[in-house]
């Protein structure tokens, strides 16, 4: 039986949809993490959407892009990636306003944000499923064309061009995550050594954490940061945003999407496959690109270890998370940290 709590925000959900061009949408809840998730059908016309009601599940999960500039900007950048890069990816919904945003305000006077994007035809990865050689290779591409369009934002942000659609996209870099920076390294140690306060993680670890995190950042302040190292990127490619479609791999949920290293984005990536795998993988991603040199490998491997990290600490406040947290650090640090603090490569094992 359904609490009151969760009734209140079902009765939300199907308040929120009524503000959007739907003749008779029927409203089903989805989850409940960083953000509040509902398939939509419009029993009329068959159509689908995914509602979101952007409001996380727990205090750690919450940020800059849960605001309504951010999610503005969100549902921009998805306009654009489907209409001018032609990526497969979600397409968003205007409000019968005409708004990317929908803003709800609670009985206490807080206002809540809700967006719609049109549903995608496809089906999630499935645990221990092993993705074909063409898909790997597919994602790859998929994700260097992100990148190639990142490439040309960043251009347009620094070119001295006066267009309006530069001003824009210029505006859009104070108002979503960055990654990868030596500045958001160093705060995501910060989120970490709370672990320590919390008897997560040992001493002894977080010193090790903080040993990789120097030497990941030395590696940063050599290596250069402009438009063909640093963009739009997704932010979060797990295997958990990614949908196998009958056109190919489709990228979803850019509600992390930001700006950082392009090899930050490449090394989530790599995460998902094996060996062989991720091998296929990068001759995806640099199809149109000269391939990755050593200092590259070196760098991505270090973003890999981030990457894994960040997990940790969106998680610092969810506590059904922690015992998983205190028994995987140990072997994290001992297996993977160590090796690479010392020079040994760790892209084919992490």
């Amino acid at each position: 039986m359904a609490t009151s709590h969760e009734r209140s925000l079902d009765n939300l959900a199907a308040e929120v949809i009524t503000h959007y061009p739907l003749n008779n949408p029927l409203v089903s809840f989805i989850r409940h993490n960083e953000n509040l998730t509902y398939q939509v059908v419009d029993e009329a016309s068959g159509q689908k959407f995914l509602l979101r009601i952007h409001k996380a599940a727990f205090a750690s999960m919450t940020g800059i892009q849960h605001t309504r500039p951010a999610l503005e900007a969100e549902m921009n950048l998805l306009h654009e990636l489907k209409s001018t890069a032609g990526l497969r990816v979600q397409i968003p919904v205007r409000n019968s306003s005409g708004d990317w945003v929908t803003v709800w305000l609670s009985e206490s006077g807080e206002e809540i944000y809700c967006t719609v994007l049109e549903w995608i035809e496809g089906r999630d990865i499935q645990q221990g499923e092993r993705l074909t050689a063409e898909q790997v290779h597919d994602l790859g591409e998929q994700m260097q064309t992100l990148h190639q369009y990142g490439r040309v934002h960043k251009t347009s942000e620094t070119s001295g061009q006066g267009s309006e659609e530069a001003a824009f996209r210029a505006d859009q870099t104070d108002v979503r995550p960055s990654y990868g920076s030596i500045k958001e390294n160093l705060n995501m140690l910060r989120q970490l050594e709370e672990g320590v306060r919390l008897s997560i993680f040992t001493p002894e670890d977080f010193e090790l954490i903080r040993e990789t995190f120097d030497n990941i950042n030395k590696q940063l302040e050599a290596y250069p940061h402009h438009a063909e190292t640093w963009g739009v990127i997704h932010g979060d490619i797990t295997r958990g945003n990614l949908l196998v479609t009958e056109q190919g791999i489709s990228m979803i949920d850019f509600c992390l999407y930001g700006y950082g290293y392009y090899l930050f984005d490449a090394g989530g990536a790599a995460l998902i496959f094996n060996r062989e795998e991720r091998d296929v993988f990068l001759s995806g991603y640099t199809k149109q690109r000269a391939p990755l040199t050593e200092q590259e490998i070196r760098l991505m491997e270090g973003f890999m270890l981030i990457f894994t990290f960040g997990y940790f600490a969106f998680q610092m406040g969810n506590e059904s998370r922690h015992e998983w947290m205190k028994d995987r650090m140990p072997k994290l640090c001992s297996k993977y940290c160590r090796p690479y603090i010392q020079n040994q490569q760790i892209f084919y094992d992490l």
